[in-house]
């Protein structure tokens, strides 16, 4: 492993606070979910809530959620919420419903017109064939139910966003950019470092909302070790949801939305471009699916500035015509091998027709050499922890290996887009100069 590596994808804040969540990683079944949640639900006092993290139910022996009752049962009536892995869905307790204003076993209509952060309408509640609720919420609905959940004191806060920046410390990150960052976040950041306690540089990217606060208050929260980054966007959802815009149809769709969601439209995208350019900073821009993709780099080359380096995170699919737009528009491909790792079930169940696709590194790579560019500045590795964890190891197997380890070879997902070791750790090495502050 080199000295010196950035995370260039990580939620810092939910990462400390999932340090005492139960953590899903290991959990192959429903079965063994609800058990981890009875266990918890013991330890902690009547109506507190109890919240399981990292769920992955592809990967699961059942491939389903548990229902409301189930997760009601299981904490003893306490308020319970199971998170996916991917923050994009959860499935609730009949009480954690209740708190949401939602009434369990009653048929309720099966959307919430309430705009999300991209104006888009994905508030989504999943119902059985009566129009029940299953318990299971989709993208701004999750987050209603994550948002109900009490916050930490501000000394809580502050504590997890430091054990969480240990913890990358200790894997040898000495640089990380931590994405929707909030504002408590980088004034927590600026005390850590102002009492000697922050052992990582960390860039912020704050979300539209709250943007143009961020740059109003960069004279009073940047430091050598906190600095402002750039402007974070959500323009689809994700691939274990099935809202991932993509340009062809899911195996497995979503009838309301057979090849995923956009959830941004042009003009706002536009508009956070310019936004982010009269800041001299990159747009970041959460993009999954290759439709999500292709309209981020159609937009991109449209604006025309190539001054500044934006940013498509995640990219997990690209279509070939589109990987060496990157390069030519100066676009950053800031991805998360590791995903592939917990992804392959899903990946052959919801786009088998697209394996070749997914994570196209090596044809990144090249392409970027044939524009005559270095590819460690166009291709970032980071972990989206949480959403898994920020081993920089696993990154390494995913990049090199596009299996998980004990894996058959003829079990790797588009092994010609492998990558060798070096290749895959330049793509972590943080910038030349960069350290701990």
């Amino acid at each position: 492993m080199p000295d010196g590596l950035r995370e260039a994808h990580v939620h810092l804040e939910e990462l400390g606070a999932e340090l005492g969540a139960i953590n899903l990683d290991s959990c192959r079944s429903r079965e063994e979910c609800l058990d981890r949640i009875a266990r918890r639900a013991t330890e902690v006092p009547p109506g507190a809530w109890v919240l399981a993290v990292r769920a992955r139910v592809e990967g699961w022996a059942e491939r389903a959620w548990p229902t409301a009752a189930q997760l009601h049962e299981a904490a003893g009536g306490r308020p319970c919420a199971v998170k996916s892995f991917d923050i994009h869905s959860l499935v609730a307790s009949d009480e954690a419903l209740r708190v949401i204003g939602i009434e369990p076993g009653r048929p309720v209509d099966g959307r919430d017109a309430r705009p999300t952060d991209s104006g888009a309408d994905l508030d989504l509640i999943d119902l059985d064939e009566s129009g029940v609720p299953t318990g299971l919420l989709l993208e701004a609905m999750a987050q209603r139910v994550l948002d109900a959940i009490p916050a930490p004191t501000a000394d809580e806060r502050l504590e997890q966003v430091r054990l969480a920046c240990e913890d990358l410390a200790r894997r040898g990150f000495v640089e990380a950019h931590d994405m929707w960052s909030r504002p408590t976040l980088w004034r927590d950041l600026a005390d850590l470092h102002d009492a000697g306690r922050l052992p990582i540089r960390v860039l912020v990217h704050p979300v539209r909302e709250d943007f143009d606060r961020a740059v109003a208050e960069r004279d009073m929260f940047e430091r050598e070790g906190v600095r402002l980054g750039g402007l974070k966007v959500f323009t689809d959802g994700t691939l274990n949801s099935r809202t991932a815009w993509m340009l062809e149809p899911y195996a497995d769709p979503r009838p309301e939305a057979p090849a995923g969601r956009r959830m941004m439209t042009d003009d706002e995208f536009i508009d956070a471009l310019a936004r982010a350019e009269a800041a001299r900073l990159p747009l970041v821009a959460h993009a999954i699916g290759d439709a999500a993709v292709r309209r981020r780099l159609d937009l991109i080359e449209r604006h025309g500035s190539r001054a500044v380096a934006h940013r498509i995170e995640h990219a997990e699919f690209i279509d070939p015509a589109d990987v060496p737009r990157f390069a030519a528009l100066n676009v950053i491909a800031s991805v998360q091998p590791c995903h592939l790792l917990p992804d392959i079930e899903a990946l052959r169940r919801l786009t088998p027709d697209r394996l070749d696709r997914v994570l196209p590194l090596r044809d990144l790579v090249d392409a970027a050499a044939r524009a005559g560019r270095d590819p460690a500045d166009l291709i970032w590795f980071g972990s989206d922890a949480p959403v898994v964890d920020p081993s920089p190891e696993d990154n390494l197997q995913a990049a090199v290996h596009r299996r998980r380890r004990g894996m058959d070879e003829a079990e790797a997902v588009a092994p010609e887009q492998a990558l060798t070791e070096a290749e895959a750790w330049s793509f972590m090495r943080a910038p030349a100069g960069v350290e701990a502050p």
